[in-house]
């Protein structure tokens, strides 16, 4: 399922491993945490600010992202 993704963001480290536990060695190249160093915290449960401020961060990920693959 991911032979057509450049890149596989996984929101957390648990994701990451889940998805490096399943994908096969030839996509594990591919697999990343979106903010880079760190997780994108869980904000299930919590008021409209931290899912706003969870959002801020998909936005950075993304444009980590973007900014890396497209200079």
């Amino acid at each position: 399922m991911l032979d057509w993704a450049d890149d596989v963001l996984a929101m957390d480290a648990t994701v990451l491993e889940t998805l490096r536990a399943i994908c096969g060695e030839q996509n594990t190249h591919k697999l990343r945490l979106y903010l880079g160093d760190r997780g994108v915290p869980d904000p299930m449960g919590q008021g409209d600010e931290v899912f706003n401020e969870c959002a801020v961060l998909i936005e950075a990920g993304t444009a980590l992202r973007i900014n890396r693959r497209h200079p």
